[in-house]
């Protein structure tokens, strides 16, 4: 039998496998965090610096950026300081697990399935909180954002609006 090289496949089975969703998480800097951009693959880079943080909490099965961006009035709708067609910077992530893994105000962590609006806010603002401590420029003027999405795993509705929905949407170039 030839082997194949198709490491989604491998992906898919492991999480099959576990019974564990996926979680997708995006983090989007404003115009105005310009050191998001410099030299994202080098140690302690906000990137290295966003990635550890995430990690600290899940599996973490890939990551990437996307640097100038063009901002969807998505956005600009959730982040104050960010204008739709302005340009930002995007880290996406895939985490293994759910989004209450997240939770820091839950001690040990909410691993199983359930997920609700709650428990996506509740996380999303944990790992947002998290990543300001870590940032040496200053973040707390709303120019940032962390988003959330789960793919639960076979078995399980993803019928919630905090589910898997549109997550990593194509943008254009600022």
């Amino acid at each position: 039998m030839a082997q194949t090289p198709n490491r989604s496949t491998n992906m898919i089975r492991r999480q099959s496998f576990n019974g564990k969703g996926l979680t997708f998480i995006e983090v989007i800097f404003a115009q105005s965090i310009t050191d998001s951009a410099t030299t994202p693959e080098s140690k302690d880079s906000v990137f290295d610096k966003v990635t550890k943080v995430v990690n600290r909490h899940g599996n973490l099965l890939a990551c990437s950026y996307r640097l100038a961006a063009k901002a969807t009035d998505n956005d600009a709708a959730e982040v104050s300081e960010i204008t739709a067609n302005n340009s930002i910077d995007s880290f996406q992530y895939i985490v293994e697990g759910t989004p209450g893994q997240f939770n820091a105000n839950d001690s040990v962590g909410d691993t199983n399935i359930d997920v609700t609006a709650t428990i996506v806010a509740d996380a999303e603002a944990d790992v947002e909180a998290d990543i300001r401590a870590v940032l040496d420029s200053d973040s707390s003027n709303n120019t940032q954002h962390v988003k959330m999405r789960t793919l639960l795993p076979e078995g399980h509705n993803n019928g919630d609006a905090n589910t898997f929905v549109g997550m990593f949407d194509q943008r254009g170039d600022a």
